[in-house]
């Protein structure tokens, strides 16, 4: 007797595409079940979103991956992360050939810093277990049929696997549309990890440069959230990794209010206010024929110094005995509290996630299928799960395509 063939369709050849495909393929051999599985990508390539991940390097995992890291359904993401682990994926990588180092942070990378040998290792295991792809292929509807479904009216499967990412850094994408026409939720969508746009002219003015701050988001006197670490910034926006990571607090607002929020940075956090005080009252009395740059040049890049100075109408073409002293206080709580009224963030195109997609209560926990359709799975950034910067977000769209390559192939 024939071993009847299961058909697979895997719509995104994205990074949650990929490994769902090589996963089922892996436990197709090891069940000796036959499969033809096929990945439909609307780009010229598998993986392009990828070779941008990591600056480059791509980010794959980290070492300290936990809950607190993600936002969403925490009892979904316990279990996906749960049935494939970070060491899991660590492991999954070095049977394909590529092996991976962590830096302080627990950031894991390949040991070759480069995206393109993870995109290059993941397109060898497509070939090697015989993966069909077809690229420049965009899906534009996908129906129910006798025991499987129909894409593009014409190309029937059995089962069918959703990973067509969100909408951070496409044209389009039309994996929603698949999913509510198929009788699925899509919760609401935004950017994140992505610059916060602010209506400061200060950006603007000091495009480029850097600074190692703390930063509070607050609404009112309400803090939501509060990062450390690198400030970049840009035209009309806050970049670094502190923006970024607070981005998904600032979409989320916005989602849901339209209250004021603000970025009060602290450009001097290794000083308590008064130390900082302190400081700055020794600088004032023991300079006064000096020009007032050196007030805070001391503690700051001197182009952010001037600027605060200016704020604080202090002219730097003066010399520090003509301020007022009662100036000096004002001055260090401005370097401890400095205020952006942000705005927004920049749009899709310039994040690297999205927050909202596929409403997860609709899903299975134990194996990502649809309780609308059977046969039909999601994976990856489609489903409304997100994470902070740092590998978390690549983790998740290991462990989710791989849960669902599994569960393909296990379920019947």
């Amino acid at each position: 007797m024939l071993m009847q063939t299961m058909k697979i369709a895997i719509i995104g050849g994205g990074a949650s595409g990929m490994v769902c495909a090589i996963e089922a393929a892996i436990n197709a051999k090891k069940l000796n079940k036959s499969v033809e599985i096929t990945i439909f990508e609307k780009n010229a390539r598998l993986g392009k979103k990828l070779l941008a991940t990591g600056n480059g390097r791509c980010n794959l995992t980290n070492l300290n991956c936990s809950l607190e890291n993600y936002f969403g359904d925490k009892t979904l993401i316990k279990e996906v992360l749960s049935a494939f682990s970070v060491q899991d994926n660590i492991d999954f990588f070095e049977t394909m050939g590529l092996f991976c180092k962590a830096d302080s942070e627990g950031r894991v990378y390949p040991l070759s810093n480069q995206a393109s040998g993870v995109l290059d290792c993941l397109i060898r295991a497509i070939e090697r277990y015989k993966i069909n792809v077809v690229n420049d292929c965009c899906v534009n509807n996908v129906k129910k049929h006798k025991n499987g479904f129909l894409i593009n009216e014409k190309l029937f499967f059995n089962k069918i696997v959703i990973a067509c990412g969100g909408k951070a850094a496409v044209k389009e994408n039309n994996g929603y549309s698949l999913l509510e026409s198929l009788g699925h939720k899509i919760c609401d969508t935004a950017p994140s990890l992505v610059r916060l746009v602010t209506d400061s002219k200060l950006p603007t003015q000091l495009k480029g440069i850097r600074a190692s701050v703390c930063i509070k988001l607050k609404s009112g006197e309400r803090i939501i959230a509060e990062e450390s670490g690198e400030l970049l910034f840009s035209d009309n926006s806050l970049s670094g990794i502190v923006s970024m990571q607070l981005s998904p607090y600032v979409s989320r607002h916005f989602l849901s209010s339209r209250s004021r929020l603000t970025a009060t940075v602290d450009f001097v956090p290794s000083l308590d206010f008064n130390s900082l005080a302190d400081k700055l009252s020794v600088l004032y009395n023991s300079f006064k024929n000096d020009s007032t740059e050196i007030l805070l040049s001391g503690f700051m890049p001197k182009k952010i110094g001037n600027c605060i100075l200016k704020e604080n109408g202090i002219s730097i073409h003066d010399t520090v005995g003509t301020v007022s002293f009662s100036k000096i206080k004002k001055l260090a709580s401005s370097c401890k509290n400095f205020e952006f009224n942000i705005t927004g963030t920049n749009s899709y195109s310039d994040a690297q996630v999205t927050i909202g997609g596929a409403q997860t209560n609709e899903f299975n926990l134990k194996t990502l299928e649809s309780k609308k359709q059977k046969g039909l799975y999601c994976c990856g950034e489609i489903i409304n799960i997100d994470a902070l910067c740092g590998g978390f977000n690549l983790q998740w769209a290991w462990s989710s395509g791989r849960l669902c390559g599994k569960s393909i192939i296990q379920e019947r």
